[in-house]
């Protein structure tokens, strides 16, 4: 940290610090202005010490902020969410004291129009090229002109699923298919095994828009009601929502098929390997379509540590800083001079970097206006409460 200092007789001396009575006596007229420059400097001192962030839970580098502190000596506050909905609530409620944060791009094409997040100054990011232009154009879709985000890690919505339990109790599963889970006949095969489903409107209702056939981000009431019926009808096969939890439970075979993000699928097969568990982990992007997703990196409006945002940023940007995040969360990242240095585990995994026919079928989600998007949260959340 810089600190301020004025020169006397030839010699610099520290601003705050005015136990030099030969510099008070020939400053006499700056008594008064010194000591208000240290009262309103030493806060702003520690202030720019800090950084506030607001991240998904294990989704970060093991090292990644302890590194980040210690080369750059700042302290990080790391808060983490578990659904996009909160961050929502936060970030529109204002005043959160973030100076970073993750959220989708789908979410988050709403909150840029209102001015929630701050203009990106990417003349300020010196590692911005390390960036894949193919990547940022497609989030571009959410963002456009990538005036706001900075993308940080793409995926897939899928289903991850225990091979062996499913093909017990059924050996012609269909294993590429969304009817694995939409189908009630099939599903019911499943139950005792325990299936779970992200805690996600955004990503459940999309899926089956597309299952039935649908636009995935169709708010059409006639397709709402449809989707509603097909959802009700596996309702009762259903263990729990959760985006985080199938984490653990996959590996400890709690349940057998996990709707979940790819990266986490990666996540959930690498914890098995850890604690020893002989287990098959399979993924499925379903044949009938399916979500791909971005996050990014957001500055809110009004960030109290701004600049200490920017270092942050530029830090990650750095191809084995984000390699190493890659390696430890098991999702793709958007930096192209990364790559060689992720682990040729994810890298050759068609579940994380899946290839073009596979991207072909993908499509991005979509968060509508709050009066338009509550249709489908009503659907939501009749489906959760089981009315």
């Amino acid at each position: 940290m810089r600190r301020l200092s004025f020169i006397t007789n030839g010699r610099t001396q520290p601003l705050c610090q005015t136990a030099d009575k030969a510099a008070v006596t020939h400053l006499a007229g700056l008594r008064i202005a010194l000591l208000m420059t240290c009262l309103l400097v030493a806060p702003i001192a520690a202030a720019e010490a800090v950084l506030n962030i607001y991240n998904w839970a294990d989704y970060i580098g093991k090292t990644t902020i302890k590194d980040f502190e210690t080369e750059f000596g700042i302290d990080v506050n790391y808060d983490v969410y578990d659904t996009s909905e909160m961050v929502d609530a936060k970030m529109m409620a204002g005043k959160s004291g973030y100076d970073l944060v993750i959220h989708s791009g789908a979410f988050s094409s709403r909150l840029m129009p209102a001015g929630i997040y701050s203009r990106l100054d990417w003349e300020r990011l010196a590692n911005r090229d390390n960036l894949d232009p193919r990547l940022l154009a497609s989030f571009g879709q959410f963002d456009p002109g990538n005036l706001h985000g900075m993308p940080y890690m793409w995926g897939t919505t899928g289903f991850s699923y225990n091979r062996e339990m499913l093909l017990d109790r059924m050996p012609d599963a269909p294993l590429d298919s969304a009817e694995m889970v939409f189908n009630p006949t099939i599903l019911a095969r499943f139950a005792d095994c325990g299936v779970s489903l992200l805690d996600s409107s955004s990503d459940v209702i999309p899926m089956v828009m597309s299952y039935l056939g649908y636009p995935s981000t169709s708010i059409n009431p006639s397709h709402l009601k449809e989707a509603e019926a097909a959802l009700k009808a596996i309702r009762p096969y259903i263990r729990y929502f959760s985006s985080t939890k199938m984490l653990l439970d996959l590996p400890a075979k709690e349940v057998c098929i996990a709707q979940s993000w790819s990266g986490d699928y990666s996540v959930a097969a690498k914890r098995a390997r850890e604690a020893g568990i002989d287990i098959d982990l399979g993924y499925n992007i379903p044949k009938e379509g399916s979500l791909i997703w971005f996050d990014a990196w957001f500055i809110p409006s009004d960030a109290p540590h701004r600049d200490n945002a920017y270092l942050f940023l530029n830090y990650l940007l750095r191809p084995e800083v984000i390699a190493a995040i890659s390696n430890f969360t098991g999702y793709a990242n958007a930096n192209r001079k990364a790559r060689p240095l992720v682990d040729p585990a994810l890298t050759g995994n068609p579940a994380i970097y899946p290839d073009e026919a596979v991207i072909a079928r993908l499509s991005p989600g979509k968060i509508y206006p709050p009066k338009q998007e509550r249709a489908r949260t009503r659907v939501w959340t009749r489906l959760k409460s089981g009315l």
